[in-house]
């Protein structure tokens, strides 16, 4: 698989993938670890960033939130670099959070705050200037709902990946985040949907079936977003890697056939 083009003359600089959708529950969190683990047994150089306050990133890599001093909320209000924060497992270097993140939106958009934090949907685009040269991929895990935490992902990100549980009000999430999105674009940041991934499916259920097939063919009419030929099945192994704070890529890999089917287009 080629990597990223370089020349002498050129700066590396990361894709800044974010794992998005504003329905809680479809597997973001095993979305963007076992992508990392992927992309690292690929040979890229990769990072996490955890831009969701419940931390899960931390435990999938078999860390203790708790005894995490400084993190990327540190850096977001201007309190630490990325450097001081940052932690390696599995091969993949880590950008993590706990519960502190929540107190984001509220702390940079107080009034007393203004002169500190001009542009607060901006501070994790600042915060990735830091690093971005480092890396050929950073992933961020975001939360599951339209919050100054999702905004800064967002903004701070070249692609998109939704993934979605063949459901209904998960895929009725699709359109949610589709529509953020879009208002971002015309705003004038660049930012490509790369696709949607179906997660957690059990394809012997009709239900999952059918709403796979709807799902496939109602994005078959729109260009710019694709359904992935990827399907991630709900399987107990992905789970315990992630209970077991032990992400292994040969053991879910359908998530390695994601990683080789993103790195084609992306």
């Amino acid at each position: 698989m080629a990597k990223h083009s370089k020349t002498a003359n050129t700066v590396k600089t990361a894709r800044i993938i974010s794992v998005a959708s504003q329905k809680g529950g479809v597997g973001k969190t095993a979305t963007v670890t076992n992508m990392a683990v992927g992309l690292v047994s690929l040979g890229y150089k990769t990072a996490i960033i955890d831009m969701d306050a419940q931390g899960h990133i931390a435990l999938s890599f078999g860390l203790k939130k708790i005894n995490l001093k400084k993190t990327i909320y540190d850096v977001l209000i201007g309190e630490a670099a990325m450097r001081d924060i940052k932690q390696n497992a599995f091969g993949v270097d880590l950008y993590l959070s706990n519960n502190s993140l929540a107190e984001l939106g509220p702390k940079v958009t107080a009034h007393l705050n203004a002169k500190l934090y001009p542009a607060p949907k901006y501070l994790l685009r600042k915060a990735i200037a830091q690093i971005k040269n480092q890396y050929d991929y950073i992933l961020i895990d975001t939360s599951p709902s339209n919050d100054m935490q999702t905004m800064n992902s967002l903004l701070a990100s070249t692609d998109i990946i939704i993934p979605v549980l063949p459901e209904g009000l998960s895929i009725d999430g699709i359109y949610e985040t589709i529509v953020l999105i879009k208002a971002i674009q015309e705003q004038g940041t660049k930012i490509n949907i790369l696709g949607i991934l179906p997660t957690m499916v059990q394809d012997h259920t009709n239900l999952h079936h059918v709403k796979l097939q709807e799902l496939r063919k109602e994005f078959a009419e729109t260009p710019d977003i694709k359904v992935f030929d990827t399907v991630i099945k709900r399987a107990i192994r992905h789970g315990l890697a992630q209970t077991d704070g032990e992400p292994d890529i040969k053991k879910a890999p359908e998530y390695l056939s994601f990683v080789k089917e993103v790195l084609s287009i992306a």
